[in-house]
């Protein structure tokens, strides 16, 4: 995967705007910009606007993030992959996915292999954020263990540190056994109405709606989830899955 594309510059530019009286715009005319409080972020290289943030606003550019966790991570004895099918980038946010093919846990139909998951924004709509989730070989379904595993975050406006890379997987890998107990637990229980409860209630109506009619019969939760998961990873523009990964992580308690 090119991760050349992740990493475009970005610049913070003076805010100009019309004072309102003028015909023509007047950059020599103070009047004509915004405070000292707000800049803009402007993507360098097709000068194209990104957002209007605070002056406290610390950028921290992808291409230092990319650079930074590979660096970590070939450093590393645990064999890893940028995994494509949920990773994106846009000029206001990105997601990474890195897959640890041989630290995996199991359904009946397929081994679960850990990922990690890196976000970043240049819009003030998140930090970094740091997520360990995993993704089934079988069908690409996307999950986050953000009940099991705690995550990273750090405001933009405090700084900015990756961390140990190698002691959070090592943390991460220690809970595998639990991990593998909660899906075995799920794969075993039959879904009820408080199930579906909490699903309505964390993920919405429609995709409870949208659950309950990709099959006539789930026999198990673990199924419900797989149904939930699916969606989110084929269905959903991915902007959206890292919430909705994370309202499932909560309703399943993984």
């Amino acid at each position: 995967m090119d991760l050349s594309r992740f990493m475009f510059p970005v610049e913070e530019r003076p805010i100009a705007i019309h004072d309102g009286v003028q015909d023509i715009m007047d950059i020599e005319n103070r009047n004509s910009f915004l405070s000292a409080d707000y800049k803009a972020l402007v993507r360098a290289d097709t000068n194209e606007p990104i957002s209007i943030v605070r002056n406290t606003y610390q950028v921290v550019p992808n291409s230092v993030l990319i650079n930074q966790l590979m660096q970590e991570l070939v450093g590393m004895d645990t064999p890893f992959v940028v995994e494509p099918s949920h990773s994106f980038v846009a000029n206001n946010k990105m997601r990474l996915q890195i897959k640890f093919p041989e630290l995996v846990v199991q359904d009946d139909d397929s081994d679960i292999a850990l990922s990690l998951y890196l976000h970043n924004s240049y819009d003030g709509s998140e930090g970094v954020r740091v997520y360990f989730g995993a993704i089934r070989s079988i069908c690409t379904n996307g999950m986050v263990f953000g009940v099991v595993v705690a995550k990273a975050y750090h405001r933009h406006t405090k700084g900015f540190d990756l961390g140990n890379i190698s002691d959070s997987l090592s943390e991460v890998t220690e809970h595998l056994p639990e991990i593998q107990s909660r899906i075995n637990a799920l794969m075993h229980s039959e879904p009820d109405g408080a199930l579906f409860e909490s699903v309505e209630k964390e993920l919405g109506k429609r995709m409870l709606k949208q659950v309950q009619e990709s099959t006539e019969n789930h026999v198990s939760q673990w199924q419900v989830l797989n149904s939930i998961t699916y969606i989110i990873s084929h269905v959903m523009d991915q902007r959206m899955r890292a919430r909705y990964q994370l309202a499932a992580s909560r309703v399943f308690a993984l």
